[in-house]
């Protein structure tokens, strides 16, 4: 990279018509001038060999300003016109596809014109951090540029994720945003409000914080999102602010590692069903919702049957932003004119049922099927909407109409159906009729009567599949699921990095440099927020807990390339944590002191 990784994503964007700083760049060829001028050139390569990495930096910072440097700043500073500065550095081998360089090189706002070469100095020396030089596989020793930029005093700032970077889907566009300087935002400062935009809507399917921000403006921020995810052809995790109204973007970068944290799922319901109902359940709450909301969104239930007391548990989704209900009254609400033209499909639907259960229509089986399957979003969004506020009157008043009236028909036409596929079962295989598939009984493929006296012991039904196990936990564990249970937890926070297992180990507390001394190999660092002086003891630790911060923190980046689990936003763990203590991190994000 000619400029390194900062210096030419900057350059990339405005060529391509986004909205970024003035600014002008110090490259790594004036710096080799500079160190050259001041006759230190070969004492750096000297002293680097010796890995004398402070003494480097003394030299740098004693230096004056050589009359290449002089002579550029002269000529592109008033081109800036600005009061205030920012100087940032742009290393060679930053902010590429594999690494971020996250935190490791120095940056400094609200510099002063007086200041600057001082800071330009700063920028050099920080190419000689002991965590640079320890980071990098392709360490160059001169692999330095300087960005000299309009600092930009925003109202608004933060980041970006083109994709959420702790789920699966690549659906939604998360931003995290605060006030002000988005400094404090990515070193962990504060704890920022967040965004999740569905893509193909534009709208916030869920917010998380109390900030707002003009529609307007926030939307032309999507579209500048949207817009420089497609010129790099990538997933990409942007910063930006936002100045009387005007969108900048400060940096943009590739997504340089994502981790999938656990599916959380809640107990709602515990029913005695048979297979047969579950199915028709399943199929109605992912494909008859998805059919109702084009697509964008469904409930997944996980059903696990138990044998002890025979009932089925019946758990939904609390992660995937698809599964949210809110998101789905909102869509039935826009297009209220085809919620009412689905909610009449559905009368003709209910009385084909009540036709064929009373013998007036000879039932044909996949006909008959598909009929309960589009009636059931509507009772399962009728059975949720007395729970959400967002709903508006019309939709909630529709559906309570629906669950009046119509409700009924579910229950009654499913024990319908169950009764007709005893009727056809061979006489050994009529006892196993709550443990056999539709499509097992219409295709006449009946299992043996050994693996359903298997399916008797206990099963699991999720996405659309059976699976006869009594390991429960296994189950969830290969399929990275999580089942919320009442906890006893003291503290809990937001994943950044889950490696989807419970942690258990010692805490060391630390809240300055002077308590790096108490760190003892695989500890788990709880801190109000990381900085890069700690990335040797991440690398030797078993877990990260910190107080501040979000995905886009240094501690949730660099725990994400590490792969060093790590738990962000916990908000008083420095004060609840000591220490010494064993703790317990489940896989909820819920901590247990031992």
């Amino acid at each position: 990279m000619k400029y390194g990784g900062k210096a030419n994503s900057l350059l990339y964007l405005a060529s391509n018509n986004i909205l970024v700083p003035k600014f002008f760049i110090i490259s790594k060829d004036d710096y080799i001038q500079f160190l050259t001028d001041n006759n230190i050139y070969k004492k750096i390569e000297e002293l680097f060999t010796k890995k004398k990495y402070k003494k480097i930096k003394d030299i740098i910072m004693k230096q004056d300003i050589n009359s290449g440097l002089a002579n550029k700043l002269a000529l592109e500073l008033p081109e800036l016109n600005s009061h205030l500065y920012a100087i940032r550095s742009s290393a060679s081998n930053e902010d590429g596809k594999d690494k971020s360089f996250a935190g490791q090189y120095d940056t400094f706002l609200n510099v002063k014109k007086e200041d600057i070469f001082l800071n330009i100095k700063k920028c050099f020396c920080s190419l000689y951090n002991d965590n640079v030089i320890s980071y990098s596989d392709d360490f160059d020793i001169y692999g330095i540029n300087v960005i000299i930029q309009v600092m930009i005093d925003s109202d608004y700032s933060g980041v970006a994720f083109t994709v959420d970077p702790s789920s699966e889907s690549d659906n939604y566009i998360l931003i995290e945003m605060t006030e002000g300087l988005g400094e404090k935002l990515v070193s962990g400062k504060v704890i920022p409000n967040k965004f999740f935009v569905r893509k193909e809507t534009g709208m916030i399917d869920l917010k998380i914080g109390e900030l707002s921000l003009d529609e307007v403006i926030f939307n032309r921020l999507i579209l500048e999102i949207e817009k420089t995810e497609k010129i790099y052809k990538c997933p990409m995790d942007i910063e930006y602010a936002i100045k009387d109204r005007k969108i900048y973007i400060l940096q943009a970068r590739p997504i340089t590692a994502r981790t999938i944290l656990p599916k959380s799922f809640s107990l709602t319901l515990t029913r005695q069903k048979s297979l047969i109902d579950i199915e028709l359940y399943y199929k109605g709450e992912y494909f008859g919702i998805k059919n109702i909301t084009k697509n964008l969104y469904y409930f997944k239930p996980l059903f696990v049957y138990n044998n002890v007391d025979n009932n089925v548990s019946i758990y939904y989704n609390n992660t995937d932003l698809e599964e949210l209900p809110n998101p789905m009254y909102y869509l039935l609400d826009i297009y209220f004119d085809k919620t009412l033209k689905y909610y009449r499909k559905i009368k003709k639907d209910i009385e084909y049922l009540n036709n064929t259960i009373n013998n007036k229509l000879e039932i044909d089986y996949r006909t008959y099927i598909d009929k309960i399957i589009e009636i059931y979003p509507f009772t399962s969004l009728g059975q949720l909407a007395g729970h959400f506020n967002d709903t508006s009157k019309r939709v909630k008043d529709l559906l309570i109409e629906f669950r009046e009236k119509y409700d009924y028909i579910i229950y009654k036409a499913v024990d319908y159906l169950v009764f007709k596929f005893k009727a056809i079962l061979p006489d050994n295989y009529k006892e196993y009729i709550d443990f056999l598939l539709i499509d097992e009984i219409i295709n006449s493929k009946l299992p043996s009567i050994e693996s359903l006296e298997n399916r008797k012991l206990g099963y699991i039904y999720y996405n659309n599949s059976l699976y006869v196990t009594t390991d429960y936990d296994k189950f969830f564990g290969d399929n990275n699921i999580n089942i919320e249970e009442a906890s006893n937890s003291l503290l809990n926070g937001t994943f950044a990095y889950s490696s989807n297992t419970n942690i258990t180990g010692r805490v060391c507390v630390i809240l300055s440099d002077k308590d790096f001394n108490n760190f003892k190999r695989g500890d788990i660092i709880v801190t109000p927020m990381t900085s890069p002086k700690f990335l040797s003891l991440i690398k030797e630790s078993k877990a990260i807990i910190t107080d501040e911060g979000g995905t886009l923190s240094h501690a949730a980046i660099i725990s994400r390339e590490l792969k060093i689990p790590c738990l962000v936003g916990c908000t008083n763990a420095t004060k609840n944590l000591s220490t010494g203590n064993m703790i317990e991190i489940n896989k909820r994000g819920e901590i247990i002191i031992l």
